[in-house]
């Protein structure tokens, strides 16, 4: 059924793999460039769409810093080379037109203001058309501008944009229809939210009403999403939300209407994907994330090798955590997104590289290397690859983090990387090696603090590593992400968890949606977070810590440390020789995803 030919509208599609819409930041001034062209080129091979992420029809609705616009005409010739890119893989285009600015909501406009923004959205279509698109999406999901009117939350208005369904749909509807009236034959998909998830929101029963509208005036598709801002872990769906969670909306809708339906978020493996549509849950399988990581995903398919597909992590690190920062958008499993050209030189001069370490900063530089064609050899101290990833795997809900490991293998093996595991390699041995360029990735370990105490603490490593504590009543000191994981960890094991926090707030740098989750999972787990926390002794089974002017006392049996990680130094003493080259977190503690990019930018200029 995946390669089965389709159809949407007037569009005659060779699969039923759609690309869906995600904001890049590849713009500049909301202007097509060079870069937004070659990702989306990449990633057009072999697909049967490709729907350009949000482009903002009106400068009001722009949100994003470098944000595709479709709001002038000289927008157009750039456009249009985005479009010509992705038609030369054989794939659709269209792309997504959207307003989106949480300043304003639907009371803050007057009746004409509203009839403006429909011929924004005009406007914006028919731009497309001009550039060659073949269709375009219009965004009336996830609490975007137009989404706020079909919810009960938040519209308010008393005139006839809002109130009862009908009110609140009018907005949506009148673009719809006005595009319909000056494009007739244009392909039209409309992307809705099956339930925003909010109580008293827009809800199941109202988007199924919702969708027969759509279709009356004239839709051609409807791309089932969910969830708004404070819910987004329904559209963007991370770790810890099982896979396919939107199905049962998707097919509701499917079922109430005879127009295709797209499915969307964390639909899991291809198997999966095949029997959504084999089971008429939906018409076409929409990837977003999955594109990103692996752009190929498509082709493999295609050619059989679906054994080869990198899927997503749902990690959210580089790709949402990023556009939402105003960066451009990444990947933890595909740091060259957004680079592909500078990531396809090969070298005309192989080098003998030798690469010290085997995580996740030194297992990117060596396939680079490879890749790039250099004759790379990697040593490993430990009897497996992965470094700290192969922790970062084992806290509840954290299992995808595994593949990074089995992809980061799989390319090793595929660019012939000799790999010496079991190989604690000395300074010593670094100053006689012969090789003309060597990689520190030696990694962190984790940190010390001076702690008057008669128990002796285990790390949070130590603990993840299959070390768990006796007794029930556990202290951990440290409410980072490795801290509260652990946490989770011990608490799903049985033990009375206790979390002491130095700042004022746990969970700092972890990315809001992950850590909203994670909160209510250790809530619920009846894990105990104690901020502003100052511990003071620890002794005869008593922990005492102070919180602002006063102190308490609980009970303990065992302490365990979470206090971040420090830089490897063993080879300090080689920074500066022209030869080496320090990477990862023995250069600098960071994440992962900074890891595998910085092995991976090893590559440029070697």
């Amino acid at each position: 059924m995946l390669l089965k030919e389709g159809k949407i509208g007037g569009l005659h599609l060779k699969n039923r793999i759609v690309m869906l819409p995600t904001v890049t930041n590849l713009s500049k001034d909301g202007y097509v460039t060079e870069k937004e062209i070659e990702y989306y080129r990449r990633r057009s091979r072999s697909v049967a769409l490709v729907i350009v992420g949000a482009s903002f029809v009106n400068p009001l609705g722009k949100f994003f810093p470098n944000q595709i616009g479709i709001d002038a005409d000289d927008k157009i010739e750039g456009l249009s080379k985005l479009a010509e890119a992705i038609h030369q893989n054989g794939a659709k285009a269209a792309i997504q037109l959207a307003m989106h600015n949480p300043k304003y909501k639907p009371t803050d406009f007057p009746k004409e203001k509203i009839k403006n923004f429909v011929k924004d959205f005009v406007r914006g279509a028919i731009r497309a058309k001009k550039a060659d698109f073949d269709a375009v999406e219009l965004h009336f999901a996830h609490g975007w501008f137009v989404s706020q009117f079909l919810s009960p939350n938040t519209n308010k208005r008393e005139d006839e944009y809002g109130g009862s369904l009908e009110g609140r749909v009018r907005f949506a509807v009148e673009i719809l229809k006005e595009i319909k009236d000056a494009l007739p034959d244009f392909t039209v998909i409309c992307r809705i939210n099956g339930d925003d998830f909010t109580d008293g929101g827009f809800n199941i029963k109202e988007s199924i009403e919702f969708a027969k509208i759509l279709e009356k005036n004239g839709a051609s598709a409807i791309d089932v999403s969910s969830g708004v801002s404070s819910t987004s872990e329904y559209h963007i769906s991370p770790m810890g939300i099982e896979d396919r969670p939107l199905l049962p909306f998707t097919k509701k809708i499917k079922e109430s209407i005879s127009i295709p339906v797209i499915a969307a978020n964390k639909l899991g493996d291809v198997y999966d994907w095949e029997r959504i549509l084999e089971e008429r849950i939906a018409d076409f399988i929409g990837i977003a994330r999955g594109l990103i990581g692996d752009p190929d995903l498509a082709e493999k398919l295609i050619k059989g090798e679906e054994t080869d597909i990198r899927y997503c992590i749902h990690c959210n690190q580089a790709c949402i955590a990023y556009i939402q920062k105003g960066l451009s958008v990444s990947c933890m499993i595909n740091p060259e997104v957004g680079r592909e050209r500078e990531f396809e030189v090969k070298t005309d001069k192989p080098l003998n590289i030798a690469v010290i370490g085997g995580g996740p900063a030194g297992m990117s530089a060596a396939k680079y290397l490879a890749r790039k064609g250099h004759n790379v050899t990697l040593f490993e101290k430990e009897n497996r690859l992965g470094g700290q990833l192969n922790v970062a795997q084992i806290p509840p809900h954290k299992q995808e983090i595994g593949r990074v490991i089995e992809y980061l293998k799989r390319d090793l093996e595929k660019y012939n990387v000799k790999i010496n595991l079991n190989t604690k390699i000395s300074l010593r041995d670094i100053k006689e090696m012969q090789y003309d360029k060597i990689i520190i990735a030696t990694g962190s370990k984790p940190a010390k603090m001076n702690l008057d105490t008669d128990i002796a603490p285990l790390t949070a490593i130590e603990v993840l590593e299959g070390n768990i504590p006796e007794g029930k009543n556990i202290a951990i000191i440290g409410g980072g992400l490795t801290g509260l994981e652990t946490a989770e960890y011990l608490a799903e094991k049985g033990k009375k968890v206790t979390v002491f926090e130095i700042r004022s707030e746990v969970g700092e740098g972890i990315y809001p949606m992950v850590k909203k989750l994670l909160l209510q999972r250790l809530e619920n787990l009846k894990v105990n977070i104690v901020t502003d926390a100052e511990v003071k002794d620890i002794s005869k089974g008593k922990l005492m810590y102070k919180v602002k002017d006063r102190f308490d006392v609980i009970e303990v049996e065992a302490v365990v440390l979470a206090v971040g990680n420090v830089s490897d130094e063993e080879f300090s003493e080689l920074k500066g020789d022209e030869r080496i080259y320090f990477i990862g977190d023995c250069k600098e503690v960071a994440s992962a995803v900074e890891a595998i990019r910085e092995g991976a930018e090893v590559s440029l200029f070697i």
